[in-house]
């Protein structure tokens, strides 16, 4: 089996900022979304950098953003389709989720899905400061395979060097 570096992504403040009247995930609940939606959800330059990730290291992508209480893969990988983003769509991790258990903090959530399924792959965690729960001073912190975004700019080129770095190398 092949080994492809690992990238632990939330959408909130990293892919999707949530701005005053900007659209978010409970509007794709919506039972007629607006139509603006689908070019609109995902931040221009925060997916740029992702996919620029996707394509040098053919990362998988295992998500851990808090979507994945109303969603499933099927509904993922039809929005990424949708919004013009199927390599995502493609990159996504055979074990594409972080367990979902309730009160739990996502870095515990990370631990337990490192547990199950990793094989020392490099892996880098993409989260923000709100939701990144545990992540900040945690050993993942500590090994620099964590990136905390700015909710109000989510990724960005800036932090390609210090993704690059995580992702070249393997963890200890």
């Amino acid at each position: 089996m092949d080994q492809h570096p690992i990238i632990f992504l939330d959408f909130d403040e990293v892919l999707v900022l949530n701005r005053e009247g900007s659209l978010g995930g409970y509007d794709l609940l919506a039972s007629d979304p607006p139509p603006e939606l689908w070019s609109t959800l995902f931040e221009p330059t925060a997916v740029g950098v992702l996919l620029d990730v996707l394509e040098q290291f053919d990362a998988r992508v295992v998500l851990t953003t808090s979507w994945r209480h109303f969603m499933l893969r099927d509904a993922f990988e039809q929005l990424f389709s949708r919004t013009g983003l199927s390599q995502i769509a493609r990159a996504l991790h055979e074990a594409w989720e972080t367990p979902l258990e309730r009160g739990d903090s996502r870095c515990g959530a990370i631990d337990r899905w490192l547990g199950e399924h990793h094989l020392g792959e490099p892996y880098i965690i993409l989260d923000d400061e709100l939701s990144g729960t545990g992540l900040r001073g945690s050993r993942h912190d500590d090994a620099a395979r964590v990136v905390l975004c700015d909710q109000e700019l989510g990724l960005r080129r800036h932090q390609l060097p210090f993704i690059r770095a995580a992702l070249s190398t393997r963890p200890r």
